[in-house]
């Protein structure tokens, strides 16, 4: 019992810290931390894992159909969560990805989609094997019948979560006790406070180790702008997988920075970013970070030598191959491909984006520099007077206290190491085919915002007036967006 209350004695302003935010995180979550949210994408994959299943049979139910002895608990709920919309009326089913099975009349079976099957014209029948063949398929000619009834055709689609699979994982325990009625909410609120703690925690590592010369009041500043005052705040309130994903990121990035600060925990840092790429596929460019910590000196760099490189790097890539070797396996079990989660086949394949230019193109450079920037609010005649696109305001609108860390007091080995890491991160992201569309600002920025913190404490520049002011404006401005954002539409346009 002594030792338990020196531990609490020891711990208590980040037990503090974490007890506050997972009290206001969740007074602002109000109208949703009391049940699920209706995205239950890992939840859906967290049951099929139960039952050894990579597929899942959810999008072929349908709204009001009666719960069945044999369903999960809080299956039929979940499912009529996904599919009502605002207003009541019925909706589809949102980013589960698809891919048909289709036997030709000769026989042949073909795995794929039909990218132009939302069109009229030729191309409708262009179909996409999973193989890389294309080929014409038209419908009412080329596919066999005597499927499951005599005149059904054999055409049948498969249905996967494509989103990375760890945070499914992580729910494992969960949805074996609490079927499909675990509460996302909840688990992300909790998850969001807890990231405030470890950021905190890793901020007052940073002291120790050195690499900082903070404040406990300014590494408490630094955690709480961060909670409050970037897109963590909005992100963190309303589950649903998108969300989800991001604030889980948060917290093994923060796991990862620091086992990987001066390679000082080769193996877990490894673990962390095996762990990360199956939450955000982003996190695994971190990994940039233990290679540059390895030829850190202090505050210089030096060839540490080939011995060294091999005590700290084997047990670094170790989990990372695993990891990746088990993500490749179930994409290639699913759709073909070892490097494909799944995304490609989102709306039956049909995104017009995707199709387009891929996943990764250039071509979405200018919208995603906008949306993780620039992006304004729009003043207009049109009440309320101040509207926001669904590609969400520019970090430069909504957390601008980040900009001193464009001009640190500080810059060495480890700042440098820093600053390349975030570079590193948001290269994709700025390729990717989506700006973060439905957003109140670039909530991808999660990815590389802990390094950011990092490099904001380790920069050593004064936390003036005028950043107190930025900061105040920035926990503003999220406070607004955590508000309004899914709640009050009049603010947002598409």
């Amino acid at each position: 019992m002594k030792r338990i209350k020196e531990i609490l004695g020891e711990h208590r302003a980040p037990l503090l810290l974490f007890v506050a935010s997972a009290v206001v995180l969740g007074l602002f979550s109000w109208n949703w931390i009391l049940s699920p949210s209706p995205h239950f994408h890992f939840v859906d994959l967290a049951q099929s894992f139960l039952h050894g299943r990579l597929d899942t049979d959810t999008p072929r139910q349908h709204r009001g159909q009666k719960q069945r002895p044999e369903d999960p608990a809080g299956y039929r709920k979940a499912i009529d969560r996904h599919l009502t919309g605002a207003n009541g009326s019925t909706t589809g089913w949102n980013d589960w990805a698809s891919v048909r099975e289709i036997t030709m009349t000769d026989g042949t079976v073909v795995r794929g989609v039909f990218p132009w099957g939302n069109q009229e014209g030729s191309m409708k029948n262009r179909f996409h094997a999973l193989d890389g063949t294309i080929r014409i398929i038209d419908p009412q000619l080329d596919i066999a019948k005597g499927c499951g009834q005599p005149s059904a055709k054999c055409d049948r689609k498969d249905w996967y979560v494509s989103f990375p699979p760890f945070p499914a994982v992580v729910m494992i325990p969960l949805t074996a006790i609490f079927g499909y009625n675990v509460n996302d909410v909840l688990f992300t609120v909790l998850n969001g406070a807890l990231n405030c703690m470890l950021l905190f925690l890793l901020l007052e590592f940073l002291v120790r180790q050195g690499l900082s010369s903070r404040t406990r009041r300014e590494n408490l500043v630094l955690a709480l702008l961060f909670c409050f005052g970037t897109v963590h705040f909005f992100s963190s309130i309303r589950g649903q997988v998108w969300f989800t994903a991001q604030i889980l990121g948060v917290a093994i990035n923060i796991w990862y920075i620091s086992c990987a600060i001066g390679n000082r925990r080769p193996f877990l840092a490894g673990l962390a970013i095996a762990c990360g790429m199956a939450t955000r596929t982003t996190i695994a460019f971190a990994a940039v970070f233990f290679a540059l910590e390895l030829f850190r000196d202090g505050d210089r760099l030096r060839w540490p030598g080939f011995g060294h490189l091999l005590r700290k790097g084997l047990p670094f890539a170790a989990p990372i191959v695993v990891g990746g070797i088990l993500l490749m396996l179930m994409n290639y079990f699913r759709f073909d491909n070892p490097m494909e989660f799944g995304h490609t086949f989102l709306a039956d394949g049909t995104r017009a984006s995707i199709r387009d230019h891929g996943l990764f193109s250039m071509w979405f450079a200018r919208a995603n520099l906008g949306a993780m920037l620039t992006n304004p609010p729009v003043i207009d005649g049109v009440a309320p007077f101040v509207h926001i696109t669904r590609h969400g305001l520019g970090l430069l609108w909504t957390s601008p206290f980040l900009l001193l860390v464009l001009w640190p007091r500080v810059w060495g080995a480890f700042q440098r190491n820093l600053a390349i890491t975030i570079a590193v991160i948001a290269i994709p992201l700025i390729c990717y085919q989506n700006t973060g569309w439905s957003q109140f600002s670039f909530r991808f920025a999660l990815d590389f915002l802990p390094f950011a913190m990092v490099l904001l404490a380790a920069g050593g520049r004064q936390l003036s007036g005028w950043f107190m002011a930025a900061g105040a404006f920035s926990v503003l401005m999220n406070t607004f967006g955590a508000v309004t954002f899914d709640r009050a539409g009049m603010f947002y346009y598409d």
